[in-house]
């Protein structure tokens, strides 16, 4: 089996976080891909982050959208600790030990690997779908990892269907999309036009995302 995980706040999540999760279950050939959202993010400290139930349940929307394949993990969410990478990977390699999983992350986010929780026993957990960020290349990515990682490091096509232990770069057209302009955007057509309908209409009918003086 393939198995993506796709964490993250999602606070909310949008079409950016969508594309990408199609795309990704498209071109991998993916069995299924979990969407995890997080219950406290360790790279995100963010005061306008809503509930973890509240996200939980936009991701839910968005999910049965998406189709057959698509689903959502309530692990962090149930979780009152720091939503760490590694407890998740345990977590899923622990349940799936067979399967070739796939964590998805940016280039912005990964280039921080070295901060992240006993980073260097995730890649005997999970291979690691590394999406290009405008706001770092693949070229800086590389100049910022460990340089014991670069032998891990492949393109898609040079995947060779290991379980766990490779960083594969994937490139996708970039969506400048951004969950913090969404919720700071007081123009409801723009956040509507980022948004899923679905997940547009939670937010306007849970009041969500106001700011007090509006």
């Amino acid at each position: 089996m393939r198995l993506g995980l796709f964490g993250g706040t999602f606070n909310p999540i949008h079409l950016g976080h969508v594309t990408l999760a199609g795309n990704v279950f498209r071109d991998f050939r993916l069995d299924r891909l979990l969407l995890i959202p997080s219950s406290i993010s360790p790279h995100k400290k963010d005061k306008g982050v809503i509930s973890p139930e509240l996200r939980y349940e936009m991701v839910q929307l968005v999910a049965e959208k998406l189709g057959a394949g698509f689903e959502v993990s309530d692990f962090e969410v149930n979780s009152p600790e720091v939503s760490y990478t590694y407890k998740t990977l345990k977590k899923f390699r622990t349940d799936y030990p067979d399967a070739e999983i796939f964590f998805i992350a940016g280039t912005d986010i990964f280039a921080t690997i070295e901060s992240w929780q006993y980073w260097r026993d995730l890649f005997g957990l999970s291979n690691f779908i590394v999406v290009n960020r405008s706001s770092v290349s693949f070229d800086e990515l590389m100049s910022r990892i460990p340089v014991s990682l670069h032998e891990r490091v492949v393109a898609p096509a040079g995947f060779k269907g290991e379980k766990y232990g490779r960083i594969i770069l994937y490139e996708m057209p970039e969506i400048d999309i951004s969950s913090t302009e969404i919720r700071d955007m007081l123009d409801a057509e723009y956040r509507k036009a980022n948004l899923p309908e679905d997940v547009y209409e939670f937010i306007r009918t849970n009041n969500l995302y106001r700011r007090a003086n509006g």
